[in-house]
């Protein structure tokens, strides 16, 4: 039986809860199995799948056996994009502390530029996972995209932005939503709002 009203709105609200905390332990046990190191990335893109897949209108997905394929398919491949990431980001954090601690206009003008490439680097991490679970794509090809379409999308970079900030402050003042709705719910609007950017490029492309 259907439930209509109060009742029926209720019951989605509690469901979707559900979804996203199941989404969100899935994503703790696994990245846990990995030992952090080489679990985080592939629990993060098949958390990402999922919720592509919610928001591709197909919310019916058996959710364990989304995330499983996905972890386990692309497990090499989510660690080396994630972990080429990382490297880029400390190479980016030596120099931006290396120019900053030098006197010189040279030094400054360095850093400038450092700082200019940090915050497209930056961008480009919002948008990696989205690029990787929606496109098939090679390594180097998600690594392009990314940059290139967060470059396209400056405003939706910004939501994104602006997302993980509000949600930080969220949980800095509800602590107790960290181990059952943060991460989840995070990716579900990162992946809604790529979606968004991906829906227009392709429009525009068409």
């Amino acid at each position: 039986m259907e439930l209509n009203g109060v009742w029926g709105g209720l019951y989605k609200a509690m469901d979707w809860i559900m979804k996203f905390v199941y989404v969100q332990f899935l994503w703790t046990i696994f990245s846990v199995a990995g030992f952090l190191v080489l679990g985080l990335f592939p629990s993060t893109m098949a958390m990402f799948a999922v919720t592509r897949k919610w928001i591709m209108k197909d919310t019916d997905i058996p959710i364990f056996q989304t995330f499983w394929q996905i972890y386990k398919s692309e497990f090499f491949r989510t660690n080396i994009v994630g972990w080429i990431n990382v490297g880029i980001g400390f190479v980016f954090y030596f120099y931006l502390r290396f120019f900053k601690e030098l006197d010189g206009i040279m030094f400054d003008i360095l850093f400038c530029l450092a700082l200019a490439l940090c915050v497209i680097y930056l961008m480009n991490l919002l948008f990696i996972a989205p690029v990787f679970v929606h496109y098939q794509l090679k390594i180097i090809e998600i690594l392009k995209y990314s940059i290139m379409i967060a470059l396209y999308n400056p405003f939706h970079a910004i939501a994104m932005a602006a997302t993980a900030v509000g949600f930080f402050y969220l949980v800095s003042y509800i602590p107790g939503l960290i181990p059952f709705l943060s991460v989840s719910i995070v990716a579900f609007v990162f992946m809604w709002i790529a979606h968004l950017a991906f829906l227009r490029i392709e429009k525009k492309s068409a």
